[in-house]
């Protein structure tokens, strides 16, 4: 079990109950999982929505290659 999660010494599982299943998985995995989705629902609250933010990435690669150019 511990190979199959690549579980650690030490490391945390958390039980988590799924259309009357029970699903292990590692604490800090469900704990970033949580994290992204409160971050994309804030964002989403605000007005930010991903293809904004693939736009606005997209313009900062295109930036700092032309800065690597100079």
């Amino acid at each position: 079990m511990r190979q199959k999660l690549k579980l650690d010494e030490g490391d945390r599982v958390a039980f988590i109950e799924d259309n009357g299943k029970i699903v292990i998985t590692k604490a800090s995995i469900l704990a970033l999982r949580e994290l992204q989705k409160e971050i994309g629902q804030e964002a989403e609250n605000q007005g930010i929505y991903e293809e904004d933010l693939q736009d606005e990435l997209e313009k900062v690669r295109e930036d700092m290659w032309y800065e690597r150019k100079r």
